[in-house]
């Protein structure tokens, strides 16, 4: 089964310098929403909330901001594998707090995903985040090998 939807995933990546948009089986299709864009070899993550995309309707994720942090880590993970990659081949993040005085907290559940060679990464606390989310994570990254 995994097989089949990386051949499908890969059938449809764009040839070239192409535009391409990766959808997880089983997500909501937002329609001003993608999951990821993909352009050659590189991906572009959305920013991934601490939400169960597979619930209906997606549900918040328990457990405050280690809770969202490991949801949204997994959404990233997700997508990163509906595109045929890990990540192992994340370069980059940027995380967004609703609360700076989170920070520690969300660190210590980032670097259970990131243990070695971790990506750059910034982090920013902001007003607030859609849908009351306590973190928001965006990645960006390779599909190669």
């Amino acid at each position: 089964m995994a097989v089949l939807a990386a051949v499908a995933v890969l059938s449809a990546a764009p040839v070239g310098g192409a535009k391409g948009v990766i959808h997880v089986p089983g997500w909501p299709k937002i329609p001003i929403f993608s999951p990821a864009t993909v352009v050659g070899d590189l991906i572009f993550v959305s920013g991934m909330v601490g939400f169960d995309f597979n619930a209906s309707p997606p549900a918040k994720c328990a457990g405050g901001i280690a809770g969202e942090t490991a949801c949204a880590l997994r959404n990233v993970e997700t997508v990163m594998r509906a595109a045929g990659s890990t990540l192992a081949n994340v370069a980059d993040c940027t995380v967004f707090l609703a609360d700076i005085d989170d920070f520690q907290a969300m660190n210590a559940v980032y670097t259970k995903f990131f243990p070695r060679d971790p990506p750059a990464r910034a982090a920013f606390a902001v007003a607030s985040l859609a849908g009351d989310a306590l973190v928001e994570i965006k990645c960006s990254g390779s599909v190669g090998q």
